[in-house]
């Protein structure tokens, strides 16, 4: 009998994050009498990973970054699984878990365990008081640290000792005192929430950049070095082409100084932020991993080299535009492939076509929006650019190849990337873009409208 016609097929999804949600409930819409059990270690719940910074500063509360309601599993009949996934039995389609029940029968199967922090490669990352901005745990840890040990309302939802995602002490509780000057390590969108919540806790961070200029993968060196201004008006002292070298420790093992090639900073807290790695390591030769990233590779249809095993989200490889395979390691992206998954999972012929790539986000208080190809190297590439210094200080940037419209960074006002996408996807010329650029504003009606840009090009 065909498995789609069958009436009590299994499904096990890895992963209760963005991903493994709306796989879960494109199986759950399609078949409803299927079983789908989801397994995850982190927490019960699926949650707004991307939020976490407004938990710790107050503006929500935990349970509101909970995209779903509590009943959402009852509702859906989804079995919760709160385990470790430590392999798969490929032979005897079961999925190992670490602990009771030591093992999950699946007929289909989803990997979407997601992406963990880049742990620090120097010397002295192990100390008390080194640590992340990615999990509910990393969340916990560094409230207490920057409030020496005050109960945090995710702590509850935390997992048991010896899983990674369990309740981690702090080192302001050995110094009986909070953090008071906190590093972080790193240029990217995690490295400047964790300064921006520091910040907003009253204390003044040292942020330690590699790079020229902050995050050059996004940012071009004019909107770097306003972000800089910025970060620094709101009392970060930031550091670029800084190296790290070694943290160092004191008697207690907490870390007491970050060294770099060219100076050296004494600190009680160090937030290491350069960038995430797939989720992948639990499962060793089972599936095929991309050499470089490790993360799954999948087909166009998200299909891993094992028959009825998928991946999908921040642990999967899939092909860019450029051909390469890696993972796309975003929101929307994971949301997207998530779907597409599931709808593989219920017995549908579904392919996952990556659209033209959007993100948006707040750098401090600044608006930033990205649509389509910026920083790649094109054919005969122009750029457009204008800052505006008025009643609103922005800069737009558009991004042409051979006189068509490939992409476009904003920061400063807010843009409609529904409207951005389908002029990249119409093939508009640059020069139609910029004078019809208005059409794509989204800023409210209050802010004064962006008028007669004076284009600089290049």
């Amino acid at each position: 009998m065909d498995w789609r016609v069958r009436k009590a097929m299994k499904v096990v999804i890895v992963g209760n994050g963005v991903a493994g949600i709306e796989a879960a409930l494109e199986v759950r819409a399609t078949q409803p009498s299927w079983d789908i059990s989801i397994v995850s270690e982190e927490s019960d719940h699926f949650f707004a990973r991307t939020s976490l910074m407004y938990v710790f500063t107050g503006q929500l509360r935990a349970r509101d970054i909970e995209p779903l309601e509590r009943d959402a599993y009852t509702k859906h009949r989804f079995r919760r699984v709160r385990a470790r996934a430590v392999g798969i039995d490929v032979a005897g389609k079961r999925l190992l878990l670490a602990g009771e029940p030591s093992s999950v029968p699946y007929d289909r199967l989803l990997i979407a365990s997601g992406s963990n922090a880049r742990p620090g490669p120097w010397p002295g990352s192990d100390l008390g008081g080194v640590g992340s901005f990615v999990t509910l745990g990393d969340l916990g840890w560094l409230t207490r640290e920057a409030r020496a040990d005050a109960p945090t309302e995710v702590d509850s939802f935390t997992s048991p000792a010896g899983s990674p995602y369990a309740r981690r002490p702090a080192a302001a509780v050995e110094h009986g005192r909070p953090a008071s000057r906190p590093v972080v390590i790193g240029g990217g969108l995690i490295g400047i929430e964790a300064v921006e919540i520091l910040v907003a806790e009253g204390l003044r961070p040292r942020f330690l950049i590699r790079d020229e200029w902050f995050w050059p993968m996004a940012l071009d060196a004019r909107e770097a070095r306003w972000i800089a201004e910025h970060m620094s008006a709101h009392g970060v002292d930031v550091t670029l082409e800084a190296q790290v070298q070694r943290l160092e420790g004191d008697a207690r093992g907490l870390v007491s100084r970050v060294v770099t090639e060219n100076d050296a900073y004494a600190t009680d807290l160090v937030v290491v932020a350069i960038g995430v790695v797939p989720n992948t390591a639990w499962l060793g030769t089972s599936v095929a991993l991309d050499e470089k990233s490790r993360a799954v590779i999948v087909d166009e249809g998200l299909a891993t080299s094992v028959p009825d095993i998928y991946a999908a989200g921040d642990c999967a490889a899939v092909r860019w535009w450029d051909g390469s395979m890696r993972p796309e390691q975003l929101w929307y992206t994971a949301r997207d492939q998530g779907r597409i998954a599931g709808a593989r999972l219920a017995g549908k012929n579904a392919k996952y076509a990556r659209g033209t790539w959007y993100n948006s986000a707040k750098l401090f208080d600044v608006e930033y929006t990205t649509v389509g190809l910026v920083g790649a190297s094109l054919p005969l590439e122009r750029s457009f650019f204008f800052e505006e210094r008025g009643a609103v200080r922005s800069t737009t940037r558009i991004i042409a190849s051979e006189e068509r419209f490939v992409g476009a960074n904003f920061l400063g006002r807010r843009w409609d990337h529904s409207v951005l996408r389908e002029w990249i996807d119409e093939q508009r010329p640059a020069t139609w873009v910029l004078d019809h650029l208005r059409e794509a504003s989204f800023d409210t009606e209050l802010v004064p409208p962006l008028t007669s840009p004076t284009w600089a090009e290049s």
